[in-house]
């Protein structure tokens, strides 16, 4: 029994390592500059969408040879984005493989999004 308790608390702390390994701070703001981080080793595009200018909850196909907007870097299943915006609050959410809209998990401030769901909340001083 004992030896049960021990490997199910090493099985645990195992698990909790790699998640810790994956925690990632996101939106993360400084001078203007937005960095969004996502993890999702499986994705194949992940785009940032908001209700800011210029990105407009994404756009773009690529299967019809689109740019996609907010798209995001990957190295390592962790995926990434910087961009620059004025002083103001902004909804966003993650678009993965353009197709499953998912809340960013590192940010705990949940809004209503405009259109009936919900989105992220950030704000630039």
């Amino acid at each position: 029994m004992k030896n049960l308790i021990v490997l199910m608390v090493a099985m645990i702390f195992a698990s909790c390592s790699a998640h810790l390994e994956r925690a990632v701070r996101s939106p993360v703001v400084d001078r203007g500059e937005v960095t969004f981080t996502f993890y999702d080793p499986a994705a194949k595009t992940v785009q940032v969408g908001g209700d800011w200018p210029g990105n407009n909850w994404t756009e773009g196909d690529e299967g019809r040879g689109e740019v996609l907007i907010g798209l995001m870097n990957r190295k390592n299943g962790m995926w990434s984005l910087t961009i620059h915006l004025p002083s103001g609050r902004y909804r966003y959410r993650f678009l993965v493989n353009e197709s499953l809209w998912v809340l960013d998990p590192s940010n705990p401030r949940i809004v209503d999004d405009g259109l009936g769901s919900k989105a992220n909340m950030f704000v630039i001083p």
